[in-house]
């Protein structure tokens, strides 16, 4: 069953799944955010509280995160290769901020084949099928859907209110990114500043500092920088991380997840005359990760990654992967994609 809003009527089918649930697992989307890690943890901290005694796990297919571990219930998360391989037993999935089985694991099959699937998901791609579905692109973040279709009885802590501010100010990125519509989320944020009684630059300073080796990456993206245009496209930047790099100095993913989470944030979309652009950085498992930003009324960097078939996301953030190869990746992969730009056109939003 598929909701578009929030209602009562989900919130009562979703605790619905949760009651006749033995073994439940929540997860997000691979390549751990701020609103993907806030939406597990406030997920996680919800359950166990209204159900004592339930078996309920956060698995994550990633590296740890260890900037988050100031958030109540880190320590809870288990950081798997593959979430596929360790759903045993599980009667009920939980998956946060994707609404695609694809975004969650290399097996995508695997996931489907769990009796009871639940999405709460705030992003335009296609949806897949789920027992149960939450999407609303027009919310700022997927944590705001929790809280909004979620916490109608429950008592919002301190520490719980933390979290629903990590993915908030994250995913609107400090409320620079929110539209007209979205206003709702000042109110909300409003009042867990109040709950949690913090500063937000104070607040922020606990997760967000950069430790020296991703600072290492930072200059490596600097100095790969490249200003470049295509037929018909808005000029564009993009920059990546050699394998040869990785490898010489030995950074885990955590580690480029970090560095290219600064790069896009501070230094890209921010020329200019560029009002779009890429990252590629490879993984430890041989695939290289896209990731891309975009200023408003230029490219839709969903439906970029949407019609490349690489991964999905906003129109002004988006995501995806390139396949493991014998060749440099991360090399081929900025060759492939500029050779499908120069056949296509954009979609600009």
């Amino acid at each position: 069953m598929h909701f578009s809003q929030v209602s009562a009527n989900f919130a009562d089918k979703f605790f619905e799944y949760v009651k006749q649930a033995h073994h439940i697992v929540i997860t997000a989307h691979v390549s751990p955010d701020s609103d993907s890690m806030a939406s597990v943890l406030s997920v996680y901290e919800i359950l166990v509280n209204k159900y004592p005694g339930k078996d309920v796990r956060v698995l994550y297919s990633a590296e740890a995160q260890d900037n988050y571990r100031v958030f109540k219930n880190y320590d809870k998360i288990e950081f798997v290769t593959d979430i596929a391989e360790r759903l045993n037993q599980t009667d009920l999935l939980i998956m946060l901020d994707g609404s695609q089985f694809s975004r969650f694991s290399v097996s995508p099959e695997k996931l489907q084949s769990i009796s009871h699937t639940i999405c709460l998901d705030h992003h335009s791609s296609p949806i897949s099928e789920f027992s149960l579905s939450l999407v609303v692109p027009s919310s700022s973040s997927c944590v705001q859907l929790v809280y909004l279709a979620l916490c109608g009885e429950v008592i919002v802590t301190p520490s719980l209110a933390e979290i629903f501010l990590l993915g908030i100010l994250g995913d609107t990125g400090n409320f620079n990114y929110l539209k007209p519509n979205q206003t709702e989320t000042l109110t909300i944020a409003k009042k867990m500043i109040e709950i949690a009684n913090v500063d937000i630059q104070e607040f922020q300073s606990r997760y967000q500092s950069i430790p020296k080796r991703a600072f290492e990456l930072l200059k490596e993206l600097m100095k790969n920088t490249v200003f470049s245009s295509s037929p018909n496209w808005p000029d564009y930047q993009y920059s990546f991380i050699g394998k040869e790099v990785i490898d010489a100095g030995e950074f885990s993913d955590s580690e480029i997840g970090e560095a290219c989470g600064i790069f896009l944030s501070h230094f890209l979309r921010t020329v200019t005359g560029f009002t779009w652009g890429f990252v590629i950085t490879p993984r430890s498992s041989g695939e290289c990760n896209i990731s891309l930003r975009s200023l408003p009324r230029s490219v839709s960097v969903r439906d970029l990654m949407e019609r490349t078939g690489l991964g999905g996301g906003h129109d002004r953030a988006a995501g995806g992967s390139f396949k493991k190869t014998d060749k440099d990746v991360e090399v081929t992969s900025i060759t492939w994609l500029i050779n499908w730009l120069g056949n296509h056109d954009p979609v600009l939003s």
